[in-house]
């Protein structure tokens, strides 16, 4: 094969991160960019040192049309990323999507069923499963030193920073818990492999009326599907001084002992049948969306999938219904395990 032809959609989100990942990579390069509506900027990503070079398109079928890409990286105002994503696949692209893949739970079966037709593969920007301190939580756990998890808290802490206009408009925005507490779902799952049952939620604008409805706090109580419990909290009150944007942690209490993971400060502890944290050692911060691609080349596997981009979507869609109703909601995981074999374009 040839190298990968990958294109980029979209103006807003964390497309740098797969930007970043791609720098020297020989396997793959930047073949267009193009915004994912009229009038988007683009301006953020077509200045990246990978893609200044990458020709612009005025649309993005357009560009689908003319580059014919392997792999499109679609990252725009959350509403249209389910739309694109759906025209890209039936493009024939593999895509990793910035998260949620979808707003609501139609235009998520409609993707799923697309995906499923068309056998491309697909990854979300779960970008927290590159961090040293999540992966050595992660191994930890599986290596069974702390028994089966029993309670997991987790948490995000964001800095207020610039929230664009249209987070004003749950119809644009769609919620929090999508944006910003799909992390701390994926902290959970990413460590132990455990899945969600059902959700109870709460959440509100407690301080930022110029951005009406998005909310600025909110927490999950869930169920696991061993029996487990777990508590998400997020909030977008840290500090603007602060030297990190976020401040990320997890707890989780096993039958054996606890492991604790802190972004913040870059540390992962463990404590086994005594009080005397054990300081776990971090390897050095893997490149996971080179590995997505790399995975579409060799047929290797990947810390990026599909299964858990859609169920980590349905789980916050889930979570966004809770809030809105005041009342618990079930959550069926297993839907969104796949029933095709994703091929790769050659």
């Amino acid at each position: 094969m040839d190298k990968l032809k990958v294109v980029s959609i979209g103006g807003f989100g964390h497309s740098v991160f797969v930007f970043d990942d791609m720098m020297g990579m020989d396997e793959a390069m930047i073949c267009g960019l193009a915004p994912a509506y009229a009038g988007e900027d683009i301006s953020f990503f077509t200045d990246h040192a990978l893609c200044v070079d990458a020709p612009r398109f005025a649309t993005y079928q357009e560009m689908l049309t003319k580059i014919k890409p392997d792999v499109a990286i679609i990252s725009t105002r959350l509403d249209c990323i389910a739309d694109v994503t759906i025209a890209a696949a039936e493009a024939g692209c593999h895509l990793i999507c910035e998260k949620p893949l979808a707003l609501k739970n139609d235009k998520l079966q409609a993707l799923h069923q697309v995906i499923e037709k068309t056998g491309v593969n697909i990854c979300a920007m779960l970008s927290m499963r590159s961090e040293p301190q999540f992966i050595a939580a992660q191994k930890c756990y599986q290596s069974g030193a702390i028994g089966e998890a029993v309670i997991i808290n987790s948490r995000k802490s964001y800095k207020w920073g610039a929230r664009p206009e249209w987070f004003s408009n749950m119809d644009t925005y769609g919620g929090t818990i999508g944006w910003i507490g799909v992390h701390a779902l994926d902290f959970i799952n990413y460590i132990t492999g455990l899945t969600f049952t059902s959700v109870s939620a709460m959440g509100k604008n407690f301080s930022h009326p110029e951005r009406k409805d998005c909310d600025d706090n909110c927490c999950m109580i869930l169920e696991m599907n061993n029996g487990g419990h777990a508590t998400v909290s997020v909030d977008l009150f840290r500090p603007a001084s602060s030297v990190t944007h976020g401040d990320d942690w997890i707890r989780i209490v096993g039958t054996k002992g606890i492991i604790e993971a802190s972004g913040a400060t870059v540390t992962c502890t463990k404590h086994v049948d005594s009080d005397t944290p054990i300081n776990i050692e971090l390897e050095a911060k893997p490149k996971i969306f080179r590995t997505f691609l790399l995975s579409l080349i060799n047929n290797t596997p990947s810390e990026l999938n599909a299964f858990d981009a859609f169920m980590l979507t349905d789980a916050c869609h889930c979570g966004q219904q809770s809030l809105a109703r005041g009342e618990k909601i079930s959550i069926n995981s297993e839907k969104w395990i796949s029933k095709g074999k994703a091929i790769i374009n050659g």
